[in-house]
């Protein structure tokens, strides 16, 4: 059996899947997460442009657009999962270097709703696209990163198609036509990351995945070996062929392994951000004279290079100096953190002045070590192995709730979320 056909079998097969307790709870987890991180992104420009450019599909279904009124699954897909991304603030599957949640909730419950889906089948939906996409992304997330890609929009489309191959109750020839439709449609470069293109490709995901679904559903014909382990989708990515796909295997939930942001932006730039955090526990910034830090390759590819000087707010969210030198005033590098007048607040203190960055071999995604010379002459030395919001050092529903009520503050809503999937009817968007 082929590396598709056992996702095909995996995604059939889903409705009499036994999914323990421990991970519907964690799904209802990543629910709470991006319901957060996309009603605190209400009035970010990017989920505004692409809203106000969908308006002539507005009214035309029945699902709820988070920016108000209704629209067919596919426009509602692309808004929601748009908004969910803007604020940088979204859950990251590591090992695929994913934003899974943003574009596969947008598509699960815009499809769900116009299925008149219970909560019960969107939670086993979600949790079925998350273990598909993190499989086919598993071990590559970084490399493709590094070529370029924006994962998000590349396995959040593959995670979007499994989900609505389960709403819809596709059997497996036409669910391996609706990965490879989504597959195929793969788009989005890390260069527009500090953009309002990056918060789109994962609404495009979840609109790519969605339509992947609707095409197959009703006769599309598309590649029948998408995820060979050493074939053309991941080739195409990888085009010097130093890597091939995981051979897929779900005895496991990959799901427990998703991590959360405490910090409202890129995740390369928390190990970093929590060794300033930590240093500062024991030194006065008043004491500190020079600052250098160890990162990660990937890390210092996307976000060290930065000047510590960005011009817009997100800009500032892939800038390592700047977010660093935030941390450094005693910022929890929340939203209001990269607003215009917190840029300039912190340009004026000059503390970017003090950081350099530096890659290194040793430092992984989740590390980084800081070293610090003192105005007394002397130097000492803070290391982060694993940030806060990873597997090993976990954001729990306690951190949770902080987060929620700091970008939401609706004891209703969170409540609502808590309990989803516990036979109560799907009004949840409606509520929002």
């Amino acid at each position: 059996m082929t590396n598709t056909q056992k996702i095909a079998e995996y995604i059939y097969d889903s409705s009499s899947r036994k999914i323990p307790d421990e991970v519907i709870d964690f799904a209802r987890l990543c629910l709470a997460d991006w319901v957060c991180v996309a009603k605190g992104a209400i009035g970010e420009s990017a989920a505004s442009v692409v809203y106000e450019t969908t308006k002539e599909n507005h009214q035309r279904g029945k699902s709820n657009l988070l920016l108000g009124g209704v629209a067919d699954a596919l426009t509602a897909a692309l808004c929601n999962g748009t908004l969910a991304h803007c604020l940088d603030f979204d859950d990251t599957h590591i090992k695929a270097n994913t934003h899974t949640s943003a574009p596969l909730f947008a598509a699960t419950l815009a499809l769900g709703q116009e299925l008149d889906s219970t909560e019960e089948e969107i939670l086993r939906a979600f949790i079925t696209g998350f273990e598909v996409s993190s499989r086919v992304g598993y071990g590559v997330g970084e490399i493709i990163t590094e070529r370029g890609w924006h994962c998000t929009g590349i396995f959040g489309a593959i995670a979007s198609a499994a989900s609505a191959c389960v709403l819809y109750k596709l059997d497996q020839k036409q669910i391996i036509n609706a990965l490879s439709a989504a597959a195929t449609q793969a788009s989005g470069f890390t260069v527009s990351f500090g953009t309002m293109a990056k918060p789109f490709h994962a609404g495009k995901a979840a609109f790519n995945g969605l339509l992947g679904a609707k095409l197959a559903k009703n006769g599309f014909v598309a590649q029948q070996d998408m995820f060979a382990i050493d074939g053309g989708f991941i080739h195409a990515l990888v085009q010097d062929r130093s890597a091939g796909l995981t051979p897929v295997n779900f005895d496991h939930w990959e799901i427990l392994q998703n991590s959360f942001k405490p910090y409202a932006a890129c995740h390369l730039t928390h190990p970093a951000v929590d060794c300033v955090k930590k240093m500062l526990t024991k030194v006065s910034l008043d004491q500190v004279q020079k600052i250098d830090v160890e990162v990660g390759e990937l890390a210092m590819q996307v976000t060290g290079h930065k000047s510590g000087k960005p011009t817009t707010p997100l800009e500032a969210k892939f800038d390592m100096k700047y977010c660093m030198a935030s941390a450094l005033q005693g910022s929890h590098l929340m939203v209001k953190d990269f607003s215009d007048q917190s840029i300039a607040k912190t340009a004026a203190l000059k503390l970017v002045d003090l950081i350099d960055v530096k890659p290194s071999q040793k430092m992984g995604y989740t590390s980084a070590k800081l070293h610090c010379q003192l105005t007394d002459g002397t130097n000492d030395t803070f290391e982060v192995s694993i940030s806060k919001g990873h597997p090993g050092n976990p954001i729990h529903w306690n951190d949770m709730k902080i987060k929620f009520k700091n970008l939401v503050d609706d004891e209703d809503l969170w409540n609502q979320i808590t309990q989803f999937g516990k036979n109560q009817p799907f009004t949840l968007l409606r509520s929002i």
